[in-house]
C-alpha cells in the first residue's frame, strides 16, 4: 500500500495566461514550525509564499522526505511512507530556469509554498491513498520572479474584431519599444484561432542603441520621465502585408515584467501596394476563400484551425486554383506561377521550402478565352477557350504561364487560374490485405491522416525576376490522396477487393464458415454483421437492411463527431420495436454499408464508398 502525493505547478501570467513550471525541483518536507502547523496549513498560500534564504534552507535541511521533478506539463508526484499518513507537510520548489527563457541562474532560488495536511483517498484499482494538491502562483509573485530574478519579460494578449469578442487569428503582431533614438523591436508572434499572441522578451532587447552591445541603456522619449520598463506598441501584419497598427503614440508607458493587453481591429484592410491579390479562393462549390478575415467574417473561409472547408471537408484529387487574371502588370507583359509548402498541422511551422508548381503537377484549366468576330449573323463570335495544364501545355520548364497579349484575349475574372494535382503532393498507398471485416484497419497499419500545405501565387513582369510579387496566400489546406489497396469487399463467401480513398466492408457471421454456416446457409433468428469503416475525413456511416418491410436502419454505427474509424459487431439491422428478426419475411435481403468520405476537390464531394452482402431468410 501506497501513499502518493500527486501535484501540478504553474504560474500566471494574466488572468488568462499561464504557463506549466516545467523541470522544476519540489520538496517535501516534515513541518518546520511545529507550533504554527494549524495556522499554516489554513492560511492562504499567497501569505505563506516567500523565498527561502540559506539560512532557513540549512535549518530545515533535516526535515527534507523526498524531492521530485516537474513533466513538461508541470506534473509532478510524490511517494511517502506510511508512517508519515497523518502528519502535516511543508512544500517547497527549487527554480533554476523559467520557461522560454534559455538562460539558468548560476545559484537557482528556493521559495516556500505552504503547509497540507493531505486528505487521503483511496485508489479502488491499486489501493493505493493518494492527495491531489494543484496550485499556480499569483501573477504578483511569479512575474516578479520571472523579471526580477531571470530577466524575463513577456507580453500576453487577444487580438479581437473591435465591438465584439470575435478572434482574429493569422495576423502577426510585433512589440516595439519607443524611444528617443530609435524604437527597439522586442518580438513577434502569429495570433491562434483564438486570437491569443504570446511574446518573450529580455532587458537587453529595449535597451539597445547605437553602441550597443559596448553601452545598453532604456533611452526614454522623455528624458525628464525615465524609467525602466520599455514603452510599448504594436504593429500588425497580415500574410506579410503591414496593416493598420499603433504608432508610439499609443504606447504603454514603463511596462512591468509582464504586461496583459486586448487589441482591436476593426477589420483587416490591407493597403493597396498596386499589385491586386489574384488568387482568392479554391473550387467553385461553396465559393472556398483562401484566408479572408474581416469583421462580418466570412463563412465560407477555409479554417485556419483545420484547414478544412466549413463542411469539414478536407481537398482530394485535382483542385481548381481560383482568381482574377490581368494580362499586364506594371504595364508589362504578366505571367504567373503557384507554390506550395507543407506545414506541421493546420496552424504548424513550414516545413523546408517553398517548392514551385511545375507542368507534371497540372490537370487542366481554363484561364481565359479567345474572341473572333466572324462575320456571320446567325454565329456573331466564336469563343474558343484557351486552357493550360498538363495535357494543354501553356506553363514552362520552370512552373511560369505566360498571359496571352493578344487584344481578343479576355482573361478570366473570379474564374480558373490553375488546377493543380494534388496527389502530387500527398499521394501514397496502404494495403489492407489482410483486414478481417469487424476489426480496426490499425490491426494491418497506423491510421492515414491529413497532410497540409499552403498555396500561393506569384506574379510577375515577363522574364523579370526582380518584379516577383506575392499575389495571394491560403491558408494551410488540409489534403488526402491515400489510397487503401486490397480492401476485402462482399465477405468471405465470395471474397473480392477494392482501391478506395477510404475503407468499407462487412461480413455477415452466420455466413461464414467459422461460425458454423456457409455461403449457401439461410438466416434463421439471429444476424450479426461485422464492419469496419475508416477515413481520416469520415462522415456518416449507415448500415442498413434491404428487403419486405425495409429499409431497417442500424442503430448505434455512425460515429460522433470527427473519428478516423469505426469497427465492430451490429445484431440489430431494423428496428426492433417493429419487427424482430425471426419475424422478418422468408425472401432475399441485403445489406449495405455506406461511408460518407468528406473530401472534396473544391466543385464537389466524394462519392460515399459502400459494401453490401445479400442472403435468404429462412
Amino acid at each position: 500500500m501506497k501513499y502518493i502525493i500527486k501535484g501540478h505547478l504553474c504560474g500566471h501570467l494574466c488572468d488568462d495566461c499561464s504557463e506549466s513550471l516545467a523541470g522544476v525541483e519540489v520538496l517535501l518536507y516534515l513541518p518546520w514550525q511545529k507550533e504554527r502547523i494549524v495556522e499554516t496549513t489554513v492560511a492562504s498560500t499567497k501569505e505563506t509564499f516567500h523565498l527561502v534564504d540559506k539560512k532557513e534552507i540549512s535549518a530545515r535541511k533535516s526535515l527534507l522526505i523526498t524531492t521530485a521533478k516537474t513533466d513538461e506539463n508541470g506534473n509532478y508526484e510524490f511517494t511517502v511512507d506510511e508512517k508519515y499518513r497523518s502528519t502535516a507537510f511543508d512544500i517547497d520548489f527549487v527554480c533554476g530556469q523559467v520557461p522560454r527563457n534559455p538562460t539558468p541562474r548560476k545559484e537557482p532560488l528556493q521559495f516556500h509554498l505552504t503547509t497540507i495536511f493531505p486528505q487521503w483517498r483511496i485508489e479502488r484499482q491499486t489501493e493505493d491513498y493518494y492527495f491531489q494538491w494543484r496550485y499556480c502562483i499569483p501573477v504578483k509573485w511569479w512575474c516578479e520572479i520571472r523579471g526580477h530574478y531571470f530577466d524575463a519579460w513577456v507580453i500576453c494578449g487577444h487580438l479581437y474584431v473591435c465591438g465584439t469578442k470575435t478572434p482574429i487569428p493569422g495576423v502577426k503582431v510585433t512589440a516595439w519599444d519607443a524611444d528617443f533614438l530609435t524604437d527597439d523591436n522586442l518580438g513577434s508572434a502569429v495570433t491562434d484561432a483564438n486570437g491569443h499572441f504570446r511574446i518573450d522578451y529580455t532587458s537587453r532587447d529595449f535597451k539597445q542603441t547605437f553602441l550597443s552591445p559596448w553601452l545598453n541603456v532604456e533611452t526614454d522619449p522623455n528624458p525628464l520621465a525615465f524609467k525602466s520598463g520599455p514603452d510599448v506598441y504594436f504593429k500588425y501584419e497580415y500574410n506579410g502585408v503591414a496593416i493598420q497598427g499603433e504608432t508610439s503614440a499609443n504606447r504603454r508607458n514603463n511596462v512591468g515584467y509582464c504586461l496583459c493587453v486586448e487589441l482591436c481591429l476593426k477589420e483587416i484592410i490591407v493597403p493597396p501596394a498596386g499589385i491586386p491579390a489574384s488568387f482568392t479562393k479554391i473550387g467553385n462549390n461553396g465559393n472556398h476563400y483562401i484566408n479572408e478575415i474581416v469583421a462580418s467574417g466570412n463563412p465560407n473561409v477555409i479554417a485556419l484551425a483545420t484547414g478544412k472547408t466549413p463542411a469539414g471537408q478536407a481537398f482530394f484529387s485535382c483542385i481548381k486554383l481560383r482568381g482574377s487574371l490581368t494580362q499586364k502588370l506594371n504595364g508589362v507583359a504578366m505571367e504567373y506561377s503557384f507554390d506550395t509548402i507543407e506545414t506541421n498541422g493546420p496552424g504548424g511551422p513550414e516545413i523546408g521550402v517553398w517548392k514551385k508548381v511545375t507542368a507534371s503537377q497540372l490537370c487542366e484549366a481554363e484561364i481565359g478565352t479567345f474572341f473572333t468576330f466572324t462575320g456571320d449573323p446567325m454565329n456573331p463570335i466564336s469563343i474558343i477557350p484557351y486552357k493550360v495544364g498538363n495535357v494543354s501545355g501553356g506553363i514552362d520548364g520552370s512552373g511560369w504561364i505566360a498571359v496571352p497579349q493578344a487584344p481578343n484575349f479576355a482573361p478570366n475574372i473570379n474564374g480558373e487560374l490553375l488546377s493543380l494535382n494534388t496527389e502530387t503532393l500527398n499521394g501514397g498507398t496502404v494495403n489492407m490485405a489482410g483486414l478481417v471485416q469487424g476489426q480496426s484497419t490499425t490491426t494491418i497499419a497506423a491510421l492515414q491522416q491529413n497532410r497540409f500545405f499552403k498555396i500561393r501565387m506569384r506574379k510577375r513582369e515577363a522574364g523579370n525576376a526582380a518584379s516577383e510579387v506575392t499575389a495571394g496566400v491560403s491558408n494551410p489546406v488540409a489534403m488526402f490522396n491515400t489510397v487503401y489497396q486490397n480492401v476485402p469487399q462482399f465477405g468471405s463467401w465470395m471474397p473480392q477487393t477494392s482501391n478506395e480513398r477510404g475503407v468499407a466492408c462487412i461480413d455477415i457471421q452466420e455466413m461464414i464458415g467459422g461460425g458454423g454456416g456457409t455461403g449457401c446457409t439461410p438466416i434463421t433468428n439471429a444476424l450479426h454483421v461485422n464492419y469496419t469503416a475508416a477515413n481520416p475525413n469520415m462522415g456518416g456511416v449507415s448500415l442498413t437492411l434491404y428487403g419486405p418491410g425495409g429499409p431497417y436502419s442500424i442503430q448505434n454505427v455512425s460515429p460522433i463527431g470527427s473519428v478516423p474509424e469505426t469497427f465492430g459487431t451490429a445484431t440489430e439491422l431494423h428496428n426492433p420495436a417493429l419487427v424482430p428478426v425471426s419475424s422478418l419475411a422468408k425472401c432475399a435481403y441485403t445489406v449495405i454499408l455506406s461511408v460518407e468520405l468528406k473530401l472534396t476537390n473544391g466543385e464537389s464531394q466524394h462519392s460515399n464508398i459502400e459494401d453490401w452482402l445479400s442472403f435468404c431468410k429462412n
